[in-house]
């Protein structure tokens, strides 16, 4: 089993739009997926209670209950848990960094997110953690605020995601309707970024995609 943090002291950088996409993606590459919310604002639990879909699995998860969820989740025949962590300084985000095997730092490309980089790069590089930048909410057709992030990842030694995820609306339609972009519209700009994106996690994680689904144990409540 893989978990991948989603980290950033910065709200309104597109955590959790960047957690459902993923764990959709990953579902529909035929994975078992697990998407725990540790924002006490439950976004991520709220799209799934909007969703008509069951996959993928979305639960709220406290700082105590982590170590246990994870556990149950490997038990259970989890191949990848996705951990959506609240903003500013919490106990919950160094929790969720600690069992990550990859930790993803979505980032605006505004002065306050940049601002906020160098306390989550912090985390990750104390704990030993690899971390990658994602650039998030880039306006589209705009290759400024792309380079201008690659230099300021640089700057913090920080790597950067090949994959840039830009402002599109349907991310904001799909979150409506408990659904992601890909579902939305799975040919358009936006759905092609996030699987871009998943692809180069995959190869990252070393992960397989296209495994047949199994379930051994319901994750306890």
């Amino acid at each position: 089993m893989k978990t991948i943090a989603i980290a950033m002291q910065k709200g309104g950088v597109g955590k959790s739009t960047l957690t459902r996409s993923l764990a959709v993606a990953a579902t529909e590459s035929g994975l078992n997926v697990l998407a725990l919310d540790m924002d006490a604002q439950q976004s991520t639990s709220q799209w799934a209670s909007r969703r008509s879909a069951e996959l993928p699995l979305v639960r709220f998860v406290t700082e105590i209950e982590l170590p246990k969820v994870l556990k149950q989740a490997e038990e259970a025949g989890c191949d990848l848990v996705l951990i959506d962590t609240p903003p500013a300084r919490s106990t919950e985000a160094p929790a969720a960094v600690e069992f990550a095997d990859l930790v993803l730092v979505p980032c605006s490309p505004d002065i306050e997110a940049y601002e906020q980089l160098p306390r989550t790069e912090r985390l990750a590089r104390t704990t030993g953690k690899p971390a990658v930048a994602v650039l998030t909410l880039a306006q589209p057709n705009s290759r400024t605020e792309e380079e201008i992030a690659r230099e300021i990842f640089q700057k913090l030694k920080l790597a950067m995601a090949p994959a840039v995820i830009h402002r599109f609306k349907v991310h904001r339609d799909a979150s409506r309707e408990g659904l992601s972009a890909q579902e939305m519209e799975p040919d358009s700009k936006a759905a092609q970024e996030i699987a871009a994106l998943w692809d180069w996690v995959c190869a990252q994680l070393q992960m397989g995609t296209s495994a047949p689904v199994h379930k051994k144990k319901r994750i306890k409540g």
